[in-house]
């Protein structure tokens, strides 16, 4: 990859250092120099808005929970298919993109939806391209979580099978982190999508993801300018042909005209003209371990703030979350182990845990790495994406961006199903290839922390019906 342009000159610009704080841009004319990083006068709206002129399909409240364990999701084992009506299209989008939780910060709401996200910025949309499903017209649909409602923005696609697309509004994210916010879009949609599929997979409806993909075309469906907003990733129901191919002009709707020129150049490095294959789903795991239905589970989880560094956590559900997150992802992980019954603290290179290549306490380390936030040395242990970036190119870097994300999303269902708690990290990026002894053309993606929760997250709501809550501040250093 290029580190002098596109995907690779982002990755370089946009690298944390020990030299620089987090908050403070590089000083290079190519990232924007006049952003004043969590301006209240600047928060960009939570979600987008249309006009109220367009048709609106208010999806069914009461959600139809196929009751399949989390675990049986996660672990690829087949559910009986359910029919895809109004309904259970409204449960998948719920389960992925519904609004559960609220609250008030400097004087504003924050709409807590049910699939995490760094910083709480939710800086995802979701599209739903519908084809023969009950209760909902054919066409191109924005959903709005707040009120769990499909606004029809746009004709039908060409296509047989309905396809959810989810796009990335990069300002959302980009207000608290600036152009590295880009890398938090596909961290995020990952996140997203390992929620959307196993809810559609608990349905039994099969669901096949795509990150390659005509992007032109793709913007031309939902409305996005390539600009404020682009496509990240495809969610096919079932094995048609994806209703993607643009049927009639698409309403834009409205976003602030904030740009990153960083972000705008990376994105555009890695746009293709071709629709490609799915990612595979990975072999279906022996064993799955009992736990609530997914629907609970999603409802349960959260970003957990605070850990508790005296718990730990048993080898098995290290071993199984990890190969349950791993299915069909070939992006190389790291494991730092802290507290792990029956395996020794130290760094080991999944999935060999029998030698660890440092072994010992690296509680302090990993605080250090993540930039002094206590869970990467509470967590019983942190799991790290990453991979070598010379070979990769401007389109393959978003694909490692999004597995990362789509492992994290995953570690935290798993988390939440048995019983430990998760919070994906940010990091010191030039440290981490000292770290896992690897050379310095190791790019890190993304770090996660799993381990014993020190308070309960409160379940989220239902459709239309949110719950208040008062936000955990996290814990910085060893305090």
């Amino acid at each position: 990859m290029d580190l002098d342009s596109g995907a690779g000159l982002l990755h370089r610009l946009t690298s944390y250092r020990p030299d620089r704080e987090w908050d403070v841009p590089v000083d290079d004319p190519r990232v924007r120099q006049d952003l004043v990083p969590n301006d209240p006068a600047t928060l960009p709206p939570p979600m987008k808005a249309y006009a109220e002129s367009l048709p609106v399909v208010l999806l069914p409240r009461d959600l139809p929970d196929p009751a399949v364990p989390a675990t049986a999701a996660l672990a690829g084992v087949a559910a009986p298919a359910c029919a895809l009506d109004a309904a259970q299209l409204g449960r998948v989008l719920f389960l992925g993109a519904g609004v559960v939780r609220t609250a008030e910060r400097d004087g504003r709401p924050v709409l807590f939806r049910a699939s995490g996200s760094a910083g709480a910025r939710f800086p995802l949309e979701v599209y739903a391209s519908t084809r023969g499903v009950a209760g909902v017209p054919d066409g191109v649909h924005w959903y709005d979580g707040q009120r769990h409602a499909l606004v029809q923005v746009a004709p039908p696609a060409v296509g047989t099978a309905t396809t959810l697309v989810v796009t990335g509004v990069p300002w959302r994210t980009g207000w608290r982190y600036a152009e590295r916010g880009w890398r938090h879009l596909y961290w995020d949609a990952g996140t997203l999508l390992s929620q959307l599929s196993a809810a559609l997979a608990s349905a039994g409806l099969a669901p096949r993801l795509r990150s390659f993909f005509p992007d032109a075309e793709l913007r031309e469906l939902v409305g996005a300018d390539g600009v404020h907003e682009y496509p990240l990733a495809l969610l096919t129901v079932g094995d048609g042909d994806p209703a993607v191919h643009p049927g009639g002009p698409a309403a834009t709707g409205d976003l602030p005209a904030v740009e990153l020129p960083l972000c705008t150049a990376a994105q555009r490095a890695g746009e293709r003209t071709v629709l490609g294959e799915p990612w595979p789903a990975g072999d279906p795991l022996p064993q799955v371990p009992p736990s609530d239905t997914l629907d609970e589970v999603v409802r349960r989880r959260g970003s957990q703030r605070r850990m508790d560094r005296s718990g730990t956590l048993p080898r098995t559900t290290l071993e199984w979350s990890m190969s349950a997150a791993l299915r069909g992802v070939d992006v190389p992980h790291w494991v730092a182990v802290h507290g792990v019954d029956g395996v020794p603290p130290g760094l080991y290179r999944w999935p060999d845990l029998s030698a660890p290549l440092w072994a010992g306490d690296l509680r302090d380390e990993l605080l250090r790495v993540c930039l002094d936030q206590s869970l990467a040395a509470d967590a019983a242990y942190v799991v790290i994406a990453a991979t070598d970036v010379s070979g990769l190119d401007d389109r393959s870097y978003r694909d490692a961006q999004l597995a990362a994300g789509l492992v994290e999303g995953r570690l935290h269902l798993a988390a939440y199903a048995l019983g430990a708690g998760a919070s994906g990290m940010t990091f010191d990026d030039s440290e981490v290839p000292a770290l896992l002894g690897e050379p310095a053309s190791l790019a890190a993606l993304l770090f996660t922390c799993v381990g014993v929760p020190e308070y309960a997250s409160r379940p989220g709501g239902r459709p239309g019906a949110p719950v208040a809550v008062r936000p955990v501040a996290p814990r910085l250093g060893n305090a």
